[in-house]
């Protein structure tokens, strides 16, 4: 089986750190062969001691200057469904392998005794299915992506937050580092010569499943020898609450309202869509023009795509265009893995050529 090619987009971030570091330097420094976390065993970030999913960053290199690696999140233990594949069979067998089962990778390294001679000692590695992978380069505070579904840039954003100030002391706690989606130049550029008249913005009404315990009871008539009454919580009720940037405008213009209502059913389907419109009526003042112009602009940071800002004389940008990405060729090998070389090759490509011409301002933002 030969390699194949798919197209896949990447995504442009600025780096956004308190006190303006290099955010290439602080990695290459905790990461590279003479950083205190060098290895990944040392970098995996859990949510509690108990918890089986981590998060970290396996692989990290050079590439042509550019400093490379791979966000993974794996779930320990975690057991993968497999098809049986059988043409005389009535039916296809599903079953599971848990990672425990992959045969374990035995090595022989060398070992010296207290009489400085050789043994061999035996070493074995324990494999673990990849849930998923996320792909980073970084040159100075400039940053290229490519997400997977599971992991995105806010993953990426909360775990180097995490590495740079608690599993290290790189940066100081309650330091913020911040990717920052940033237009091209060429947006800006289009503001500055027709400002903004009015913003559309949409967004879905959407629910998630939350548990309404009714208010627990006391049982007046504890076990002999218990020394204090026992609260019991009966059936619990199931509800559906809004959620999402919809959801908090509706309860902004009429709180309350969303808790009044008794949802027993999901509203992904329903196709309800909150459209807001930012303008002003004839003219307005500088201060104003100012005001709705960074209202448009700090919109690039908004997860809906439903935005359209409508240009003083005509004319109009998208959401689409408040966001730099791009696509590339990917190499997938025929393991199903991608060449990793040739794709870190693409993101340096990409990156460079978007510095080079000035689509990208290379003047850092600061969070003092």
């Amino acid at each position: 089986m030969s390699n194949t090619k798919k197209q896949k987009t990447i995504h442009y971030k600025n780096v956004v750190i308190t006190g303006s570091p290099n955010l290439q330097s602080l990695l290459d420094g905790a990461l590279g062969d003479e950083g205190t976390i060098k290895r990944p065993n040392q970098r995996q970030q859990k949510a509690n001691a108990e918890d089986t999913v981590v998060i970290f960053v396996n692989r990290f290199t050079k590439y042509n200057g550019m400093s490379v690696g791979q966000l993974v999140y794996l779930e320990k233990g975690r057991q993968q469904p497999y098809i049986t594949v059988d043409d005389e069979a009535d039916f296809y067998s599903i079953d599971s392998l848990s990672s425990e089962e992959i045969p374990e990778q035995v090595k022989k390294a060398k070992e010296e005794t207290s009489e400085a001679s050789p043994t061999d000692q035996v070493i074995k590695k324990r494999r673990e299915f990849v849930e998923s992978i996320l792909y980073f380069g970084v040159l100075d505070n400039h940053m290229v992506i490519m997400q997977s579904s599971a992991l995105q840039s806010r993953n990426l954003e909360a775990h180097l937050t995490w590495l740079l100030t608690s599993c290290t002391s790189t940066l100081a706690e309650g330091s913020m580092l911040i990717l920052s989606d940033k237009p091209a130049e060429s947006v800006f550029q289009k503001m500055e010569k027709s400002p903004a008249k009015s913003i559309h913005f949409g967004a879905p009404l959407t629910t998630e499943l939350s548990v309404d315990p009714s208010q627990p009871s006391k049982n007046n008539s504890p076990p002999a020898g218990a020394a204090q009454t026992i609260d019991e919580v009966h059936a619990s009720k199931l509800r559906f609450e809004p959620t999402g940037v919809a959801a908090a405008i509706i309860s902004a213009v009429a709180p309350g309202l969303l808790d009044r209502l008794n949802l027993q059913e999901s509203l992904d389907e329903a196709n309800i869509h909150l459209a807001l419109e930012i303008t002003y009526s004839r003219r307005t003042t500088r201060t104003g023009q100012e005001v709705i112009d960074s209202i448009a602009t700090s919109l690039r940071h908004s997860p809906a795509s439903d935005v359209v800002i409508n240009l003083k004389g005509g004319g109009k940008i998208t959401g689409d265009e408040l966001k730099l990405s791009g696509t590339v060729g990917v190499e997938y090998l025929p393991s199903g893995l991608i060449n990793e070389g040739s794709l870190f090759h693409e993101m340096h490509r990409w990156l460079n050529t978007k510095i080079s011409s000035s689509e990208i301002d290379s003047t850092t933002e600061s969070l003092e």
